[in-house]
């Protein structure tokens, strides 16, 4: 088995449940394809998405 293989299975192990597994195989497809560039790209999406949180939040105290 491929170290690309293991490490979609691991990864669907610990977070398939959460977000699916064929939401999880695209992700981990993409890290392996574009690496540091998927990385980033993430980590954008997270600060929107906690920024909106917040605002969220702050709106309804």
């Amino acid at each position: 088995m491929s170290q690309k293989a293991l490490f979609l299975k691991e990864v669907v192990d610990k977070v398939g449940e959460k977000i699916g597994d064929e939401a999880t195989a695209r992700k981990v497809e993409a890290f392996a394809k574009h690496g540091p560039l998927f990385l980033f790209f993430e980590i954008l999406q997270l600060r929107k998405e906690i920024e909106r949180l917040k605002t969220s939040q702050t709106e309804s105290e």
